[in-house]
């Protein structure tokens, strides 16, 4: 049984992500700061604050201790959004935007990685960036901008294993309740997204996936 680890299971995508792989049989282990949202879900859960390191780092620990210390799909599907103008933006509500989209994303790989063998494949929730230059979500959009850099130089670092980053439109997830704005008409449902996530593992890509 090959086991799949997801960083913040219990958002949207994380949630359809988990529960497609746990149809197909894989073992999954989820991270996420609010657990009970995984409650229908009969997946262990590790409650995680993954702006923290010391929680991603024990978090880490519980994986390898529950995988046996190999997973062969990884995901970082943390996120968090914030509706506001970047002059009225608290110092520590940007912190807490970069943590959820970017420096959470460094924890779990610094923490991580070596749980994910040679082949594994490992891959990041981003978003096409150009379409969210937009006001009030300038804290969220500059998070995914660097996640964007991140995992594209992370690819050309890890030869050895698969990468990709996932750049996705607008998704029905509970991220959008956060939105300045209301849902774009033809948003993608979690599911879709996580089922071409599983196709593109299946079929051995890497690189940029553009949904």
């Amino acid at each position: 049984m090959e086991t799949a680890l997801i960083w913040g299971a219990a958002g949207g995508i994380g949630g359809a992500l988990a529960a497609a792989l746990h149809r197909d049989g894989w073992q999954v282990l989820g991270v996420a700061r609010e657990p009970a949202a995984l409650s229908g879900l009969d997946v262990p859960v590790y409650a995680a604050d993954l702006g923290r390191e010391q929680d991603v780092a024990a978090a880490a620990y519980w994986a390898a201790q529950e995988s046996g210390g190999e997973v062969a799909l990884w995901v970082y599907a943390a996120g968090a959004m914030l509706g506001r103008p970047l002059a009225d933006t608290s110092a520590a509500e940007w912190a807490r935007l970069l943590a959820a989209n970017i420096t959470g994303a460094h924890y779990a790989v610094l923490h991580s990685l070596a749980l994910v063998p040679p082949g594994g494949h490992m891959v990041f929730l981003g978003a096409y960036v150009e379409r969210i230059l937009l006001p009030k979500i300038g804290a969220y959009a500059a998070g995914k901008a660097a996640l964007d850099a991140y995992v594209q130089v992370l690819a050309k670092e890890l030869r050895d294993r698969r990468v990709t980053l996932v750049r996705a439109g607008a998704v029905e997830t509970p991220l959008w309740d956060d939105a300045p704005f209301r849902l774009p008409r033809g948003a993608q449902a979690p599911s879709e997204v996580a089922a071409a996530i599983l196709a593109a593992h299946r079929d051995g890509r890497r690189g940029v996936l553009e949904l």
